[in-house]
């Protein structure tokens, strides 16, 4: 049986991400073994985004999209993926002029991360409302609150590095990359990867 190209476009790049969530996962697994279990949702911010992605990916070929969640995974791809471009740019110090392995590591990662940004901008969300603005802007509030104040599952920052300048970048791009995708959906903007035209939109 022949596969359209836009569907085998779409299961390449969904093995992409899983292989890339397993990787991500790893990653954390020392934060995670650290952290209580009931804040593990909050603790690996780009695998669990770019799993999520995947899952659209394999929603949309069952013909099944909705507009919270998808509006929900773009944010949270360009956010996070946003959030580690700066991480590893401002501290640059640490991740680039420290020994070759971590180097080799953060070009890997920022290579990956602008990926992850770029998918972001591929997701539709048909039909957007006030309210899908309003719970997708609350739902990344929540998570900036838990990362910077009280249980602080904020990602590993290099030791002497100002956690307030991190802070104030997460809480703007929160705001930002909300924005962000209100405008690209009111501007009918996106990279088109067929994602995917027979798919049903549903609220």
């Amino acid at each position: 049986m022949k596969i359209p190209w836009h569907q085998l476009t779409l299961l390449v790049i969904l093995w992409i991400n899983i292989i890339g969530s397993l990787y991500g996962y790893y990653f954390y697994q020392s934060q995670l073994s650290a952290t209580p279990v009931y804040l593990w949702l909050f603790v690996p911010d780009c695998p669990l985004y770019t799993t999520l992605f995947a899952a659209v990916i394999l929603l949309a070929l069952l013909g099944y999209r909705n507009t919270l969640f998808n509006l929900i995974v773009s944010i949270g791809l360009m956010k996070y993926a946003a959030w580690t471009l700066f991480v590893l740019s401002f501290f640059n110090g640490f991740y680039f002029h420290t020994s070759f392995d971590i180097t080799v590591q953060a070009a890997i990662l920022f290579a990956l991360h602008i990926g992850m940004l770029l998918e972001g901008l591929t997701l539709p969300f048909p039909k957007i409302r006030p309210w899908h603005i309003a719970a997708a802007l609350g739902w990344f509030l929540l998570n900036d609150i838990l990362d910077y104040f009280g249980p602080s599952v904020h990602p590993f920052i290099p030791a002497g590095g100002s956690i307030t300048i991190v802070m104030a970048a997460t809480f703007a791009m929160t705001f930002f990359f909300t924005w962000l995708a209100a405008w690209l959906y009111g501007k009918g903007k996106r990279i088109d990867i067929g994602l995917l035209p027979t798919a049903t939109p549903r609220d």
